[in-house]
């Protein structure tokens, strides 16, 4: 039987690549704008914390296109199936949280070893991000890779479920993952001495994967969809790709004019810009990703040109540099909200530098030591440069 790494080698969609680079960099500049920014903007730009919403829907198109048909739940799949996972996530975690937590936590606080080191694992581990209190330990932006690890770990299960039951185990899967974060929750909020494990209803539904299974979900279907239909684009007018950027810029346009409080634990404190979040903005994303690979259209041309498909490669670094060390260093040096636009092109240089000297790299040399990649590569007789 061929490797089941085969599996892993689908068309390429540079569009789609060239959508994180966007994403990546409209989260930045929700968290950083230049001082005197008009309230209208600052409230547009803080709405676009919906973008985290693109890169789960993206997710689950991405990993159920590799992985869809060719799932095998052995005990040799599951290891080279979560050992690729870790080498596409977790070099460039790692020496980036652990760069932060070394600024905060060293020297080591006197007399709280084990609370530290506590706090260490938790987010060295990805676990913090279950904690409504403890997700912003290390890289703040890095909680949102605790719902991405649990959809890794889910995924393979719900591929099989769609495969044998149709729609409706995906219904099922993603119900099941729904009542289980509610009964986390209520058995677990309220409850100080859990650290905020599972603390409260926002955060179930603004930071979980069982809250936010939906969008993931989308994307797997995206991906179902896309495989049982003819390749190809259409020419004419791009009716997807518009629907699905109308229907986002809408999004967008409603959270701004709602203008909902957030507080650091909970996110958004509406009710309805979770619901316009985990809901509503995934199914525009979905019909502008449709759109994106069924059609030829200006939007798909520019973001597969050479530029933003090399940015989109960099985006996880860009996204996990974006706050961190540097920008303290930066706020620091020069002040709160002054020179946000050389902050942002130096923060785009610093992850070209750790995409070539780090994360192209050990990614490399991770997957040339898995068995499936071994095996392909010498079925294919390429380097271990190439692949």
């Amino acid at each position: 039987m061929a490797s089941s790494l085969v599996a892993e080698r689908p068309a390429y969609y540079p569009a789609l690549t060239g959508i994180r680079a966007i994403a990546a960099y409209l989260v930045f500049f929700v968290h950083f704008r230049p001082a005197g920014t008009p309230e209208l903007v600052g409230r547009v730009l803080s709405a676009f914390f919906i973008t985290l919403s693109m890169f789960f829907v993206l997710s689950g198109f991405v990993i159920a296109s590799r992985y869809q048909g060719s799932v095998q739940l052995t005990r040799g799949w599951w290891r080279e199936y979560f050992w690729r996972r870790v080498a596409r996530i977790y070099p460039v975690y790692f020496v980036l949280n652990s760069s932060a937590l070394f600024h905060v936590y060293w020297p080591w606080p006197e007399g709280k070893t084990a609370n530290t080191l506590l706090l260490i694992s938790l987010s060295e581990s990805m676990l913090r991000g279950f904690s409504n209190t403890l997700k912003y330990v290390g890289l703040p932006q890095g909680w949102s890779l605790t719902p991405e690890e649990c959809f890794y770990f889910s995924v393979p299960v719900l591929l099989v479920l769609w495969q044998r039951r149709g729609i409706l185990g995906a219904v099922g899967f993603v119900l099941v993952t729904f009542a289980t974060g509610v009964l986390l929750t209520l058995l677990c909020k309220d409850r100080p001495e859990l650290h905020g494990l599972f603390g409260s209803w926002h955060h179930l539904f603004g930071f979980t994967f069982f809250g936010r299974v939906f969008e993931f979900v989308l994307g797997v279907g995206l991906a179902r969809w896309w495989g049982g239909r003819p390749s190809g684009q259409t020419t004419g007018v791009p009716w997807l790709t518009l629907a699905g950027l109308l229907w986002m810029a809408a999004t967008v346009g409603i959270l701004a004019w709602i203008n909902s409080p957030q507080t650091p634990y909970d996110g958004n404190v509406y009710p309805s810009t979770i619901f316009f979040n985990i809901i509503i903005f995934p199914i525009g994303m979905t019909l502008f990703m449709a759109g994106l690979l069924a059609e030829r259209s200006w939007v798909r041309g520019f973001l597969s040109t050479r530029l933003i498909h090399a940015l989109g490669q960099r985006s996880f670094v860009f996204y996990l540099l974006h706050v961190g060390v540097f920008s303290i260093w930066w706020h620091d040096t020069f002040g709160w909200g002054r020179h946000i636009f050389l902050q942002f092109f130096a923060t785009i240089a610093l992850a070209e530098i750790g995409h070539r000297l780090w994360e192209a790299p050990m990614h490399r040399w991770i997957l040339a030591r898995t068995v499936g990649y071994k095996k392909l590569r010498d079925q294919l007789d390429i380097a271990p440069s190439q692949g």
